[in-house]
């Protein structure tokens, strides 16, 4: 165990294009351990994820960048922990809230943007007094390039898990699952009602540039079929990045659950209002979800509905399937309804 800090002039270890500079970590104590990463924007891994996610013509920095730099700095400390040669656990990233969205400068030239994601490892009193009981509370903030905080932008828990456990869980759903991504297909073929239709990835998207345009590497859905009337849909995914020169993290993880917020923002009167995303309550995602073996057929599935105790928000549990199986899951996915007269206000035109 062992802890080290920033300090001028150091080379900061480097874990992806998310978590750029570990400047901070600390496992001295027995059940706790603190890493603290930093990060611009402006970065050349990072900046095409950034610049290739708009919505309302806002570069903004993806709920699946968070996600996917939690997973990765949790694991870091797991290896910290156990070995640098352990075998990683699932993790589950949840409680993941945005309470301030980080809109990014364009162009980054003369005025990066540089925030900050630190991570706490506690294990409570009374357990095992292993990490697997462990839970890694993460907070975003953007800062200024030598750390001094701006303001805080988001925050998470990841805890870790054995995914034999998710997987028999949802072996219980599978069948109910299969069968609503099969029905809407067959409706699609079958049904002149007006409330079901196929369409395949042009159309999926120009739907989408209503409120949100996603570069070509963000566009994963292949074909969608959807309902009005009952709000679901399912979509086949075939995604574009190269793990070879691309950093995929957020490419994945948000191409993955797209298919939540195109229904919100292209199925429920567009002129009138839009729907922000509203943080989820969990991801799990296991090893076998893997979009780069060859000739996967990956799909998702999900039906949203307003919450009983809040209308203005839509909230629905995003299934994902590789080859037949569920192999991840995001629950409780939540957009908030706002009227698109007073979008400016959460989302400012970037200035010219």
């Amino acid at each position: 165990m062992t802890s080290a800090s920033t300090a001028v002039g150091a080379k900061f270890k480097r874990l992806s294009g998310g978590c750029q500079q570990v400047v901070h970590e600390d496992f001295s104590i027995p059940s706790q351990a603190t890493v603290t990463v930093r990060s611009t924007l402006a970065d050349p891994e990072l900046w095409p994820q950034i610049i290739n996610h708009k919505c309302h013509n806002c570069a903004l920095t993806p709920s699946g960048l968070y996600a996917d730099m939690a997973a990765t700095v949790a694991g870091y400390i797991w290896r910290a922990w156990r070995g640098n040669d352990a075998a990683l656990p699932g993790t589950e990233v949840s409680d993941l809230q945005v309470d301030k969205t980080l809109i990014a400068n364009v162009p980054q030239d003369g005025q990066e943007q540089w925030f900050e994601m630190e991570c706490i490892l506690s294990i409570p009193p009374g357990s095992s007094d292993d990490i697997i009981d462990g839970n890694v509370h993460c907070l975003f903030r953007a800062v200024t390039a030598t750390g001094k905080k701006l303001h805080d932008l988001a925050h998470c828990v990841v805890t870790y898990g054995f995914t034999y456990g998710w997987q028999a869980e949802w072996a219980h759903h599978q069948g109910h699952i299969t069968s609503k991504i099969q029905s809407l297909h067959s409706r699609a073929t079958d049904e002149e009602s007006g409330s079901i239709h196929l369409v395949h990835k042009k159309r999926a998207y120009e739907l989408f540039e209503s409120f949100v345009d996603y570069g070509p590497k963000y566009q994963n859905m292949a074909t969608v079929v959807y309902d009005t009337d009952n709000l679901e849909a399912t979509a086949t995914l075939d995604f574009q990045p190269d793990p070879r020169t691309d950093y995929t993290g957020p490419y994945y993880l948000d191409g993955s659950c797209h298919l939540s917020g195109f229904i919100c923002n292209t199925l429920i009167d567009t002129s009138k209002w839009a729907y922000i995303s509203h943080g989820i309550n969990a991801m799990k995602m296991t090893p076998e979800f893997d979009p780069m073996v060859s000739g996967a057929k990956i799909e998702n599935y999900v039906r949203m509905q307003p919450l009983p105790n809040d209308e203005t928000i839509m909230c629905g549990d995003v299934w994902i399937l590789q080859d037949g199986v569920i192999v991840g899951l995001w629950e409780g996915v939540k957009f908030k309804r706002i009227p698109r007269r007073i979008l400016n206000v959460f989302l400012p035109q970037p200035k010219k």
